[in-house]
């Protein structure tokens, strides 16, 4: 059993959520922009050392139908280890009681294409890669019908019919342009796509389907089709990469083209049922390898190194040493910083940092995860609903830095806690107990929400410098003056 597993918050405060940004202007907020120069008379600088130490993350992240959704491998990071993706999705028939095929009786199936709307990928985008595509199985009560959402970690959904289609794609080429005939009749110019083409007797069922069962409307289209597994192939040629889709975009459809007679006429129509982004699912696997494994399993509680992915993923325990003594003398903190420094390695260029780290504090207990105080501004707007600039955390300049000043400050001329423990990852999203500028802890409230911090899902990794690194130590540094 892995010895480094960290326990989720479990225990749920109650209080009134009050959050301000807007404090008196006093020494808590002095020289974010204006620092004193180090003159060691009137201001000074000194550096904390810090103890680090790895730890698997307990993700119970969910994706919905609005997130990008990652699909691919990578089976060997030479760090890392491996990552698998995989997608699940339903699909949606809009018009109630009307058959989409017009005169089933007369449809001649041409082809059938799933086809999804490529936004970005990570990794290795020369990867070639094979995408197998089948029918989520109808028949298992509950199967895929959870309009809650999946975690990252959902078991694969039962199958049926086996695999109905495949198709091996360089992951740079889903930007290329490409044509396509649409209705047999129009010439489509399309990119950022990927069309995966199905077996024709798989469409049999939309057509045969009438309009006292599976077109009456959208709930009994999906009992009657739940929905397609989008997966990767073991046996792809290059496994290196992660490719992310939009399955809400206009060019995420399932598309029938075929020929209909009407009056005695022969057409061709193409009917087309986009994805449902309220069923859908984004599993993902990271299996832990090489030095990561090592680091994970080494038993030192002071790692040199410190490897952080995206979720899901990994996160380090961080404790400030010569905390008690620097809280007691009263000072004025001009700027307290956490810097991390990235390692750099071979396989960097290939597989990238994750953009943004999240830091928060942790209890005594060790139960339970908490802003930290003053500098982590909750605002809930934009695109994180927090005040990432003021905070920290970007990846800039081969480093992370977080801004611990108002933190540090009002642990010194207040006595508010500093926390012995602090907590860096790099999650999806998050929602730790908020403590606001008065030391009070309270938590989000219902429907309040998170705090979004790395999109899409999975994108990311980097080695950085641990506590005990020779050359990049993790530290954080203090400027301040003596009252």
């Amino acid at each position: 059993m892995n010895r480094k597993i960290f326990a989720s918050a479990i225990t749920v405060l109650t209080g009134i959520f009050v959050y301000s940004s807007c404090t008196k202007v006093d020494s808590t907020d002095l020289g974010n922009d204006l620092i004193p120069v180090v003159d060691n008379v009137h201001t000074f600088e000194t550096v904390l050392d810090v103890v680090t130490d790895n730890f698997l993350y307990p993700d119970t992240t969910r994706t919905n139908g609005g997130d990008l959704h990652a699909l691919g491998l990578i089976g060997n990071d030479p760090e890392f280890g491996a990552t698998s993706a995989n997608m699940y999705t339903a699909f949606t028939y809009g018009s109630q009681k009307v058959h989409p095929f017009v005169n089933k009786d007369s449809v001649v199936i041409d082809s059938v294409v799933l086809s999804l709307g490529y936004v970005t990928a990570y990794g290795d985008t020369n990867s070639v890669q094979t995408v197998e595509v089948s029918q989520i199985d109808n028949s298992t009560p509950g199967n895929f019908n959870d309009t809650f959402t999946y975690k990252l970690n959902h078991p694969p959904f039962p199958e049926m019919g086996g695999v109905r289609g495949t198709k091996t794609y360089a992951i740079k080429d889903l930007n290329d342009s490409l044509m396509y005939v649409n209705n047999g009749k129009d010439t489509i110019k399309s990119n950022n796509q990927l069309r995966i083409r199905l077996d024709n007797a798989f469409a049999n069922q939309f057509v045969t389907g009438d309009t006292t069962n599976m077109y009456i409307n959208d709930s009994s289209f999906r009992s009657n089709f739940r929905g397609l597994a989008i997966k990767m192939s073991a046996g792809s040629p290059t496994k290196a990469g992660i490719s992310y889709f939009n399955l809400q975009a206009e060019n995420t459809r399932l598309t029938v083209y075929c020929r209909v007679t009407v009056n005695g006429q022969v057409d061709t129509i193409s009917p087309y049922f986009p994805a449902n982004p309220v069923y859908t699912a984004n599993l993902i696997k990271k299996t832990p390898a090489n030095n990561y494994l090592a680091y994970l399993n080494n038993g030192n509680p002071d790692d040199d190194k410190v490897y952080l992915q995206s979720s899901p993923g990994s996160f380090a325990s961080i404790k400030i040493k010569g905390l008690d003594t620097f809280q007691a003398k009263n000072r004025v903190i001009h700027r307290a910083e956490l810097i991390m420094e990235r390692i750099a390695l071979p396989s960097n260029d290939t597989y990238g940092p994750v953009p943004l780290l999240f830091l928060n504090a942790v209890n005594e207990v060790g139960d339970s995860s908490i802003t930290i105080r003053s500098d982590f501004t909750y605002t809930g707007d934009g695109s994180n609903n927090y005040d990432v600039a003021g905070f920290g955390g970007m990846f800039q300049t081969n480093r992370y830095v977080f801004n611990l000043t108002r933190y540090m400050q009002t642990g010194v001329s207040k006595g508010y806690r500093l926390y012995k423990t602090l907590q860096v990852y790099a999650p999806f999203y998050t929602k730790p107990y908020l403590e606001q500028p008065n030391g009070t802890i309270v938590a989000l409230p219902p429907g309040v929400q998170p705090y979004n911090v790395n999109s899409p899902v999975g994108y990311g990794r980097v080695v950085l410098g641990g506590g005990s690194h020779p050359t990049q130590k993790m530290r954080v540094r203090i400027i301040y003056s003596k009252i």
